[in-house]
């Protein structure tokens, strides 16, 4: 069921998205309402399923990580399906699970430590799963380009890369502990953070502006329910005959004046981008890839679309800082 809010709620939204532990004192001063107006709005929208929590975005290329796409189109074997789906969802080293319809029906970004153990990885699933799977592509992740939902609130925007620089840093025991809380919930209080790992506020107030420095920990935001409000997720795959940094750099000013176009991903793969689009149905997301591809005619070769049904990052959350 659709769920109408205002555009204060929407403004809330936005604010919570690039900054899950901005105070309520200056999301008021923001939005122009009294505090305790801006607590309920929040609790509102937490009870009607539209904010399913708070978290963070950590970028674990920092941690001596590297970034492996799967996309895998798979026979019409609904039980086989779920086994499938199941499977992949237990394993701690899968970032991202899509399940989609159109150029392919999984999608999966998993962070291995060599190009050895994804060989593997890739190889023991094939295996597992052969009777399912019909098609496959792979590719090496180089950099995810984010900017803010504008598409809540028209604001300035500037792009977040992340995963573009690797990094070996070895996380101690304290620092997992306070990912792990974050991850769980990105507006904990840091009281609560330092009591739960007997350490000092100090300390723990010191570890986070660490991980944030090193680039481990890249936002604090909220994990909303876009189905609800009406939006749909859309993965467009773009190929270009030849991708000069000129075309490059028009193409990413394009995408981040685009409100509607919230990540740009880079990779090595037989298609050279991705757009990941959020529209309210499929004619407005026609218009937006009519224009683009009006726009730069004169580079892309062709144009695939998924309309994903189902998005899961981190599926197997609990383990990810064990």
């Amino acid at each position: 069921m659709l769920t109408k809010i205002d555009n204060m709620d929407k403004r809330i939204l936005f604010e919570l998205d690039r900054n899950a532990r901005i105070p309520d004192t200056k999301l008021a001063k923001l939005i122009g309402k009294s505090k305790e107006s801006v607590r309920y709005r929040i609790k509102r929208l937490q009870n009607e399923k539209i904010i399913h929590g708070f978290t963070i975005w950590i970028d674990p290329t920092r941690l001596g990580f590297m970034t492996a796409k799967i996309y895998l189109n798979l026979a019409n074997k609904p039980q086989k399906k779920q086994e499938f789906i199941n499977f992949v969802k237990k394993d701690k080293r899968l970032f991202w699970l899509g399940i989609g319809d159109g150029a392919w029906n999984a999608g999966l970004t998993y962070f291995v430590k060599s190009n050895r153990e994804f060989f593997d990885l890739k190889n023991e699933l094939f295996s597992r799963f052969k009777e399912l799977i019909i098609e496959s592509y792979t590719g090496m992740l180089v950099e995810v380009n984010v900017h803010d939902k504008t598409f809540f609130h028209k604001a300035e925007t500037q792009w977040i890369r992340l995963f573009e620089e690797s990094d070996s840093y070895n996380l101690q025991e304290i620092e997992k502990n306070i990912l792990r809380k974050l991850f769980e919930n990105g507006r904990i209080n840091i009281i609560d953070i330092a009591r739960k790992n007997r350490s000092t506020i100090d300390i723990i107030r010191n570890r986070i502006k660490k991980l944030e420095e090193k680039k481990i920990i890249r936002r604090y935001t909220a994990r909303i329910n876009y189905n609800r409000l009406g939006y749909e997720f859309f993965k467009t795959f773009l190929y270009f005959s030849n991708l000069t940094k000129q075309d490059e750099k028009r193409l990413m000013e394009y995408c981040r004046v685009n409100a509607n176009i919230i990540h740009v991903v880079k990779l090595i793969s037989p298609w050279d981008i991705e757009l990941e689009i959020m529209c309210e149905n499929y004619q407005e997301y026609n218009n937006i890839i009519s224009d683009l591809t009006k726009q730069f005619a004169n580079i892309i070769n062709k144009v695939e679309t998924a309309i994903m049904s189902e998005d899961y990052v981190f599926p197997a959350e609990k383990m990810v800082f064990e």
